[in-house]
């Protein structure tokens, strides 16, 4: 069998019909347009792949999109006090702090700094905490979107088997939250899961964020399988996801691409939390 590959393309154009009527109604009210901050530290190629299309879906939006980058070298103290400022800002209305950062760095300090309803990637304890228990709550957009192409997909959740390999703050964790919200069996992989094969061969719904190239091979997919790559890594020049797209495509039922799977509707996630508020 050959997988259905997903495409996000009538998905994109009906959110970003949706979000310039948003961004439209935003001007009218504000006498502005929106404004998202992101801000980087260091050198990470996926970040900065991450932080251009988000630029791009900002200006098709009709946001205002600021970047700050920092070197390496930032102190913990100095990124938390921007960050506070950019929370006091009247003008700034959503903060994404792109990860990782550097080790010296820890996110919670720095997060926490953030007011909750501008923390509109949910990276901060108060969004996080709210994820946990059911509460409304900005969610990281990754997460989101794993949720909104079941959706739109018509794949059913509740009672399902989800195999979640990564245990990112962005990725793994509140995927795994948002699943069992709905009702899925979850289970996390993560570097020091013995024989992830196994586990992974067990999924009805395989989600991969673990931010290495090819890590998931058709061996460990489990047949009909439903697989979603969340991965995005910079190979010789190319985009590519955790899965092994050229194998796996042949085994699981359905299979989002990278490029052109997830990645455009992160972006467009991300600016709807901004423009519509928490879920």
């Amino acid at each position: 069998m050959t997988a259905k590959i997903y495409d996000s393309k009538p998905l994109v154009r009906r959110m970003i019909e949706e979000l310039r009527s948003e961004a439209e109604q935003f001007y009218k009210q504000h006498q502005r347009s929106a404004c998202l901050t992101q801000i980087i530290v260091g050198h990470d190629a996926p970040a900065e792949l991450y932080s251009r299309q988000l630029v791009r879906a900002c200006q098709t939006i009709g946001l205002e999109c600021i970047t700050l980058t920092y070197p390496f070298e930032t102190q913990e103290e100095e990124l938390r006090a921007a960050v506070a400022m950019l929370s006091d800002d009247a003008t700034t209305d959503g903060v994404v702090l792109l990860l990782p950062l550097p080790e010296h760095i820890r996110q919670r300090i720095v997060t926490e700094a953030l007011h909750s309803q501008k923390d509109v990637d949910g990276l901060g304890p108060s969004n996080a905490g709210n994820l946990l228990l059911g509460f409304p709550n900005f969610v990281p957009s990754t997460a989101d979107v794993v949720l909104t192409v079941l959706r739109d997909a018509d794949i059913p959740i509740a009672g399902s088997h989800a195999v979640i390999v990564g245990r990112s703050n962005v990725g793994g964790k509140p995927i795994a939250l948002l699943l069992m919200r709905h009702d899925a069996t979850v289970t996390i992989c993560h570097s020091h899961t013995q024989d992830l094969a196994s586990v992974t061969s067990s999924a009805d719904i395989l989600v991969v964020s673990a931010g290495r190239p090819g890590l998931i091979t058709a061996d460990m997919v489990k047949a009909e399988a439903i697989v979603l790559d969340a991965g995005i890594n910079t190979v010789n020049g190319r985009v590519v996801g955790d899965v092994d797209f050229a194998t796996v495509k042949e085994k699981a039922s359905f299979l989002t691409p990278v490029p052109g799977g997830l990645g455009p509707l992160t972006h467009l996630t991300l600016i709807r939390h901004i423009l519509l508020g928490p879920r």
